[in-house]
C-alpha cells in the first residue's frame, strides 16, 4: 500500500445463541448514575462527526465515550440482552476483546452496575487494559496477540450461572447496531443528495463493514463494501495469521460474522502495519486527527480505492480509536 503524502482536497435468534441468564451474586440493580440532566454517560454515545480527509467522507468514531466506535455496540448489545432477559441484575458480562470492546463493555457495566470480565490477549497496547481496569472491570490475560484463546475462555465462562457473554464476534445483533444506528446516522450527516459510492472498514468483528454496508446498499444498490486487513496478516484473503500493528483488526482468525456475510464484500485490502502507523502520526500532525492505527489504515485503503476507480466520488471510512490508546507505543518517542 502506497502510504506517499496526498494533496488534501474537498431476538433470540438474532443474538445466535448467546449464553442464557442465571441467578447472579447480590449487587445493587442496573439503574446507572443520573447526572445533573438526569442522563448518563451513555448518552453521548453516537452523533459522531463526519469530515473530509484527502477527499473521503470520516465518521470520527475515536470521540465516543470510551474512545471507540465499540462504544456503540456495547450499548446496544447489553441494552438488547437486558431487554430480552438475557442479562439482569447481579450478573458479570464476559467478552473477549482485543480491547476497545473491552473498554467499552466496561464503561456500560460501570454505569449499570454489571461487573465485568474482560478477556483479552497479551501483546495489546497497555492503556487498552489499563483503561477496563479504570472502568472497574477485570482483566484476565489468555493467549498471545490474537483473540482465538480468549474467544473460548469466553465460550467457557458464558456457559455459567451468573455470566452473560454477547459474542460480538458473531451475534448478529453487532451487525443490526450497525445497520440500524451508525449507517443511517452516517447518511443523514451526507449533504443533500449525496450517495455513498464506497464503504471501506477494517475486520476485527466485520459488524461494522457488514451492518453499514446493508444500510448503505439500501441508499445505493451499487455501493462498493470494501473489507481492510494487514499485509502481515492476510487471514480474510488466504488464511495467513501473523503479528502486525494494526490493533483493533485481524484477530487471528475469520469472525462469524464476517463468514455469514462475506457475499456482501467485493474486495478485501491489505495494508502494511508501517504505512498505517505513518498516516496515523501524519493525521494528527496535519489535521489534529488524534487516532490508533487502524485510523491510518482505513485512510490508505479508501484513497487507494479512488485511485483505482475515478468514478467512485463518495467514500465512506471511519476512524474507529483514539491516539490516546497508543501513547506509550507510538507516540512518547515520536
Amino acid at each position: 500500500m502506497n502510504a506517499t503524502r496526498r494533496t488534501r482536497s474537498a431476538a433470540r435468534e438474532a443474538q445466535d445463541g448467546a449464553a442464557g441468564p442465571a441467578a447472579g451474586v447480590a449487587r445493587g440493580p442496573a439503574v446507572g448514575v443520573a447526572g445533573r440532566g438526569g442522563g448518563t454517560i451513555l448518552d453521548a454515545i453516537g452523533g459522531t462527526p463526519l469530515v473530509m480527509v484527502d477527499g473521503v467522507w470520516v465518521k470520527l468514531e475515536y470521540l465516543n465515550p470510551s474512545g471507540s466506535i465499540k462504544a456503540r455496540i456495547a450499548k446496544y448489545m447489553i441494552e438488547r440482552a437486558e431487554r430480552e432477559g438475557l442479562l439482569r441484575p447481579g450478573d458479570t458480562i464476559v467478552e473477549a476483546s482485543s480491547g476497545n470492546t473491552g473498554n467499552a463493555m466496561s464503561m456500560v457495566a460501570a454505569v449499570k452496575g454489571y461487573r465485568m470480565l474482560v478477556v483479552m490477549p497479551d501483546g495489546m497496547s497497555g492503556e487498552r487494559l489499563a483503561i477496563s481496569r479504570a472502568f472497574g472491570a477485570q482483566v484476565m490475560t489468555v493467549g498471545d496477540f490474537h483473540v482465538n484463546d480468549a474467544l473460548a475462555k469466553v465460550a467457557e465462562l458464558g456457559r455459567e450461572p451468573g455470566y452473560f457473554a454477547p459474542r460480538q464476534f458473531d451475534s448478529e445483533w453487532n451487525v443490526e447496531e450497525n445497520r440500524t444506528w451508525l449507517g443511517p446516522e452516517t447518511l443523514a450527516q451526507l449533504p443533500g443528495g449525496v450517495v455513498p459510492d464506497a464503504v471501506v472498514g477494517g475486520v476485527g468483528t466485520g459488524g461494522t463493514i457488514v451492518g453499514v454496508g446493508q444500510c448503505f446498499r439500501e441508499r445505493n444498490p451499487a455501493c462498493r463494501v470494501v473489507a481492510v486487513e494487514p499485509s502481515e496478516s492476510c487471514t480474510l484473503m488466504c488464511g495467513e495469521v501473523g503479528r502486525h500493528l494494526i490493533e483493533g483488526i485481524s484477530d487471528g482468525f475469520v469472525p462469524g460474522i464476517f463468514a455469514r456475510h462475506r457475499h456482501l464484500i467485493d474486495e478485501i485490502v491489505a495494508v502494511d502495519s508501517d504505512a498505517a502507523i505513518g498516516e496515523m502520526r501524519r493525521l494528527a500532525r496535519e489535521f489534529g486527527l488524534f487516532v490508533g492505527p487502524s485510523s491510518g489504515a482505513h485512510l490508505l485503503a479508501a484513497c487507494e480505492l479512488r485511485a483505482r476507480y475515478p468514478g467512485l466520488r463518495h467514500v465512506v471510512t471511519f476512524f474507529c480509536d483514539e491516539g490516546e490508546k497508543y501513547i506509550n507505543d507510538y507516540f512518547l518517542s515520536a
